[in-house]
């Protein structure tokens, strides 16, 4: 993927950062002998047109800048602002551990997009090993039928047979049963029932008979659906313990920690506002979707959504909804979101509006919260509704 963002950020790194690994071929060959082979497998299997130590520079560099912008950020704010020992401590912890995670998080990142890619892949299976058969029962001939589902399914998946047909081409393989068991080896590892798939397919070319080959056929893609169906309910019985984290970890701790500030103060610990903002309004809430997405991370894919065009029949005119939609929306928030301002500036009949403690009926800043629900509400409803 020559546009990746990953591969571009990787080059500008060499080419702006490279002076802060100090001799750039020392460093090269330092990378190449210390490079696990899962990760250039998972550069291989990206198609991320980079070196080992491109990768390594990217993440030092962006873990150096990420620091240095920390550094000055909470110099601004000491020069400017006071603050306790509790949140200079937070804040101490923030600047050395941003860093630290993006570093960890661009170094390993082509193994993380690798199995990303992986895992959305194997929900291509069922679709692409249905164009095989279709076209083995028709001719029973294997790379036919390969070359068919390449050329009729725009699936991830595909782009594999498609450079499995290339390779083919050039005599990476003497034929296409050598290139269809590299293949089965190559996906075996991830999904042994696409493996055992393939091979029946292959296989079928040896029946005796018609009704044997379509049996055989047949077969293979009840395997292919067995195995997706075995792969989602082991998946939903391994859920159960990941879900109990994320609720009491990241939801119920938080909200008891909210009733229990009080006692803390009486002992002496003083927490200040900005330590609760920080705390409950951007870690909480980064460390939840991040565990959130690890869960999902492991999710196996069963059948990829269809991509729905914005050409179909039924969304002609999709663009100038959305765009009136969104006109509409805007509006309506800042309508909504304006009015307890509004109704102060015209006296505050009725007394609505709370100006103080024990007064009024709704705070001034619950409108603002309206005019988002309201932006979001609308929107959702007229642009994704049937």
């Amino acid at each position: 993927m020559p546009g990746n963002w990953y591969s571009t950020a990787c080059k500008h790194s060499v080419n702006y950062f490279g002076w802060l690994v100090g001799d750039l071929e020392r460093f090269k060959k330092k990378s190449e002998a210390s490079v696990s082979q899962e990760f250039l497998d998972s550069l291989n299997f990206c198609g991320f047109e980079i070196e080992p130590y491109e990768s390594q520079i990217l993440a030092i560099s962006g873990a150096v800048i990420s620091f240095m912008m920390l550094i000055v950020m909470d110099l601004i704010f000491f020069k400017f602002m006071v603050f306790g020992s509790s949140t200079i401590i937070f804040m101490v912890l923030t600047t050395l551990l941003i860093p630290s995670a993006l570093l960890l998080y661009l170094s390993e990142y082509p193994k993380i997009h690798a199995r990303f890619e992986k895992i959305h892949s194997l929900g291509d299976i069922p679709e692409i090993l249905s164009y095989v058969v279709m076209s083995m029962k028709l001719v029973s001939n294997m790379e036919r039928a390969i070359s068919f589902a390449a050329a009729n399914s725009d699936r991830p998946l595909a782009r594999d047979l498609r450079k499995l047909i290339w390779d083919m081409h050039v005599r990476v393989y003497t034929g296409i049963d050598d290139a269809l068991i590299a293949f089965a080896n190559q996906w075996g590892k991830n999904s042994e029932y696409f493996k055992r798939a393939l091979y029946l397919v292959k296989s079928s070319t040896n029946e005796p008979d018609e009704a044997q080959r379509v049996m055989t056929l047949n077969k293979s893609l009840d395997i292919v659906l067995e195995g997706t169906r075995h792969m989602m309910e082991g998946f939903a019985a391994r859920l159960k313990t990941p879900t109990y984290v994320l609720y009491s970890i990241f939801i119920l701790i938080p909200l008891a920690l909210v009733a229990l500030l009080p006692a803390v103060s009486i002992v002496g610990v003083r927490i200040d506002a900005v330590t609760l903002i920080l705390l409950y309004d951007l870690v909480l809430p980064l460390a939840t979707f991040a565990y959130a997405e690890y869960i999902l991370l492991q999710r196996p894919a069963a059948f990829s959504p269809p991509n729905i065009p914005d050409k179909h029949p039924r969304l002609v005119n999709i663009r100038s909804t959305r765009r009136s939609t969104m006109i509409l929306s805007i509006a309506a928030a800042v309508m909504i979101g304006a009015s307890g301002y509004i109704w102060l500036q015209l006296g505050n009949p009725g007394g609505i509006v709370s100006t103080g403690v024990m007064t009024g009926f709704v705070p001034v800043s619950f409108p603002l919260i309206w005019g988002v629900t309201a932006l979001i509400s609308i929107y959702a409803f007229r642009v994704y509704a049937p």
